[in-house]
């Protein structure tokens, strides 16, 4: 999918992605909340280096906002919170000593990793995966949650969320 294309498919669609993140992909992972996912994608518009390649469909996109703007970036722990992005459910069944996280995904696999880096001043040369989980991603899906969805009526906070996307592309 093309900048210009991804722009106006998010423009007519964001509260459908955005329901779409948190009740398929984040689904027994955690919630994203809707203010961290207008920044996700202000952050990932804003990036000189973007995915555009076949990788990138309708139904990957919310992976690889998480993955291309926070996957690199090893953001600490207390980031994850539920005004962000709320990772409960993963941090419930780690139970390790961690203080960053971190995201990636290799060929359909979508990746989440507690890392653990020397604390203080000095950093490890080589990070220490404490707890990664693994979920095969979804390629397919969206357009069909967005068909189903379609006639129901954005509640207030979703309606806000369209504006400022709009605002926002």
């Amino acid at each position: 999918m093309q900048e210009n294309e991804l722009k106006v498919f998010i423009k007519e669609n964001s509260p459908f992605i955005f329901e779409y993140i948190n009740k398929e992909i984040l689904n027994d992972i955690g919630v994203m909340s809707s203010n961290f996912f207008l920044r996700l994608l202000d952050d990932f518009f804003k990036k000189e280096k973007r995915i555009y390649d076949d990788n990138l469909i309708a139904d990957t996109l919310g992976y690889y906002l998480i993955t291309e703007v926070l996957g690199d970036a090893k953001q600490a722990f207390p980031f994850f919170r539920k005004d962000t992005l709320s990772l409960d459910e993963i941090f419930k069944g780690a139970k390790v000593y961690f203080n960053h996280v971190k995201f990636t995904i290799k060929d359909d696999i979508f990746t989440i990793s507690l890392v653990q880096t020397k604390a203080g001043v000095s950093t490890l040369d080589e990070e220490i995966i404490k707890f990664s989980k693994q979920f095969p991603m979804k390629t397919s899906g969206l357009k069909e949650f967005i068909s189903k969805n379609s006639n129901i009526t954005l509640n207030e906070n979703l309606q806000k969320l369209k504006e400022d996307i709009k605002n926002l592309l």
